[in-house]
């Protein structure tokens, strides 16, 4: 069996910020709180993209939907810029973009649902 040898989280976050083409910040934030987290959130972020059932397309198109309906400006714009390096076009992002607000809002109905049903009784 061959022995690999894990990467440092200096050399995570060197590989995030050449795959990024910036600097990680959140990554290097955490880094100086829980290091041993940088390297588990690289390896479940590899996972997820190995994994044959979804692409690797709706996967980042996914990720932005999800990143904007949980309200992460940051994380938003990170995995946008992720997605035009993967060639994803600038109409499949923005459809994205507006599949986030079309559920969220639908969520807020569904928080109110006791309340509409106790006034409308």
């Amino acid at each position: 069996m061959e022995n690999q040898k894990t990467p440092s989280v200096e050399q995570i976050l060197q590989m995030m910020e050449q795959n990024l083409g910036e600097k990680p910040v959140p990554m290097i934030m955490m880094s100086k709180l829980v290091p041993e987290w940088v390297p588990k959130q690289a390896q479940e972020g590899k996972f997820v993209f190995d994994l044959p059932n979804i692409s690797e397309k709706y996967k980042h198109l996914i990720i932005i939907a999800a990143a904007l309906a949980a309200g992460s400006k940051m994380c938003t714009e990170m995995y946008m810029k992720k997605a035009k390096k993967a060639g994803i076009t600038n109409e499949e992002i923005g459809e994205a973009i507006l599949t986030a607000p079309f559920r969220t809002s639908f969520n807020r109905v569904c928080h109110c649902l006791d309340g509409i049903q106790k006034i409308t009784e």
